[in-house]
């Protein structure tokens, strides 16, 4: 390792993010001259750094936080959690450098109506449907799930209202929050309707304009009783306007397609987008309901697409829709080890030992989460710098010797000339 540079709450030095550049200093990835500034909205599909629409992105010294502006550390980055990255990215490499990721909270509240035969279950009125994609914490997978449970679900609003979710978290919540599109504004009574839960915003701050048909998150401290919620707040949800106030070169998002192209016109999760002049990849024909990510540029009021990607064209170039770049932090078999805070399974990629899986071992993963677990189709060893010149790791510190001897989920650092925040 070159250069090391670490980040780390100096209060018993609990967690550390370390980086390791591939050359000089800095702790940021090397970007040729393509490097655009540039804001990509859409799903964590790769931990160890970020991974978002197919670029991996450099996080150290970014601004992390929440879309209430509440600051996160890069522990609270997970794999299918939605966020807004703002910095900028390299075509050629797939690589970029952020300099914010706000991680847009999903909706929270109990499950009802759970059909784990067709995928799906009802949270806050809605419709919540999962697929293949769908990423599990805190329980294995959907059938786990009972009427009851109280969870947070991150994902895409459908066509039809609805969530389209890619991580669904059992957990203790605090309050509820929904976010779908406002249908039914009644400005005198102060109402407002998502999915099929009533929405009473007599005493709630408001925050933008709101307008039938527009996407909306709701905060409430209580349950709804019925089918009415009193709200605490509400704003509105990946207001497009965000893009014009970003002021970048490329924009790339993730969503679903609310309708099919009308002259080559259509919203793409809220946002509007023309694909008139677009190049199609992985398909022919936009329909309603298609998970799509368009890359373009932002013209003020709409997204001009160059590019239209169907679900699953990079899954195959790739061998899969997640990645993972870190050190092994804890070691059962092949079928059971852990890399950034993710389980993974080996046991299906040939050549793959225990004896080559060593605590602190520093691996590139790719394959594909099923419920709450990686299934690896491809596993790389490094022990020299990994690709892309820069590693990021977050977890406890161990092996206390010195500042330039430690270690982080086992891989040893050298800080004596790192920068301390």
């Amino acid at each position: 390792m070159r250069s090391i540079q670490l980040h780390t709450t100096l209060a018993a030095i609990a967690v550390a993010t370390l980086v390791a550049c591939g050359g000089g200093g800095g702790g940021s990835p090397v970007l040729s001259s393509n490097v655009q500034p540039a804001v990509f909205s859409g799903p964590i599909s790769g931990l160890g750094s970020v991974t978002v629409n197919g670029v991996r992105f450099s996080s150290i010294g970014a601004a992390l936080s929440d879309d209430d502006g509440a600051p996160l550390r890069s522990d609270d980055l997970k794999l299918g959690k939605t966020v807004h990255v703002t910095g900028s990215s390299d075509d050629s490499t797939a690589q970029g450098s952020a300099s914010a990721v706000v991680v847009q909270r999903g909706m929270q509240g109990a499950v009802s109506g759970l059909n784990a035969a067709n995928g799906s279950f009802t949270l806050l009125g809605q419709t919540v449907s999962t697929n293949a994609s769908t990423t599990y914490e805190g329980v294995a997978n959907l059938a786990a799930l009972v009427d009851g449970d109280t969870v947070e679900v991150y994902g895409a609003v459908q066509p039809g209202g609805g969530l389209l979710a890619t991580r669904v978290e059992r957990k203790a919540i605090s309050g509820v929050s929904v976010r779908g599109r406002l249908t039914g504004l009644d400005s005198g009574a102060k109402t407002l309707t998502v999915g099929s839960l009533v929405v009473s915003y007599a005493t709630a701050t408001v925050t933008g304009t709101l307008s039938d048909g527009a996407l909306v998150k709701v905060k409430a401290i209580a349950p709804p009783v019925g089918h009415t919620l009193v709200a605490s707040s509400v704003k509105l949800s990946d207001d497009p306007a965000a893009y014009t106030a970003a002021g970048v070169a490329t924009i790339k998002i993730k969503g679903v397609a609310d309708t099919a192209p009308v002259s080559g016109r259509l919203t793409v999760s809220g946002t509007p987008v023309d694909i008139g002049k677009a190049v199609l990849k992985g398909g022919t024909v936009v329909a309603a309901g298609q998970v799509l990510e368009i890359k373009g540029n932002w013209d003020g009021t709409t997204l001009v697409a160059q590019t239209v990607e169907f679900e699953g064209v990079r899954d195959a170039q790739l061998g899969g829709r997640n990645e993972l770049y870190g050190a092994l932090s804890s070691f059962t078999s092949v079928g059971n080890f852990v890399v950034n805070r993710t389980t993974v399974d080996a046991s299906a990629v040939a050549g793959v030992t225990a004896a080559q899986l060593a605590v602190g071992t520093y691996l590139e993963i790719k394959g594909n989460v099923v419920g709450n677990v990686l299934k690896a189709t491809k596993v790389e060893f490094s022990s020299t710098d990994p690709s892309g010149g820069f590693i990021e790791q977050s977890g406890p510190v161990s092996g206390w010797v010195s500042v330039s001897e430690f270690r982080v989920n086992g891989l040893r650092v050298d800080a004596s000339t790192a920068v301390f925040e």
